[in-house]
C-alpha cells in the first residue's frame, strides 16, 4: 500500500499557515491510499480525495512544491502542497479534522520534511 500526504499553505499577515489532519496522536498531514488498480496518479488520488470531503473549486489553487515526509512508522511519502489565498473559504469545506495551524503551532511536524528532495513548481 503506497501513501500520498498533502497540505494547503496560505499566508495570513505574512504568517504561513498549514492544512494538517489533527488525530488524537497529533497533528499530521493529510494522507491518503493510492489505488494501483486505478488508474490515477498519485496527484490525481490527492485531488479525488480533496473533492469527496467537499472541496468544490480548485481554480486558485497552486501546486507548490513535491517534497518527502517521513511517518512515525519510518517510512517515506510523498508530499504535495498547494498555495492559496483565501484559506478562510477552503476551511468551511472541509470537515472538522483538517484545520489550518501556524507554522509554529506545527515546528515538529515540519521537520518531518526531507528538504533536500523539493522540487519547485512554478508559484505565480
Amino acid at each position: 500500500m503506497t501513501m500520498v500526504a498533502a497540505t494547503v499553505i496560505a499566508y495570513d499577515h505574512d504568517i504561513p499557515y498549514f492544512l494538517v489532519h489533527q488525530k488524537d496522536s497529533g497533528d499530521h498531514f493529510w494522507a491518503v491510499k493510492v489505488h494501483h488498480h486505478e488508474e490515477k496518479t498519485s496527484l490525481g488520488t490527492i485531488l479525488s480525495a480533496f473533492q469527496k470531503i467537499g472541496v468544490t473549486n480548485f481554480d486558485d489553487w497552486r501546486l507548490g512544491e513535491l517534497a518527502t515526509a517521513v511517518e512515525d512508522e519510518g517510512h517515506a511519502e510523498s508530499l504535495y502542497s498547494f498555495h492559496v489565498t483565501d484559506y478562510q473559504a477552503l476551511q468551511k469545506q472541509l470537515p472538522k479534522e483538517l484545520v489550518f495551524k501556524s507554522a509554529d503551532d506545527i515546528r515538529e511536524l515540519l521537520t518531518t520534511i526531507q528538504p533536500s528532495t523539493f522540487t519547485s513548481f512554478d508559484a505565480s
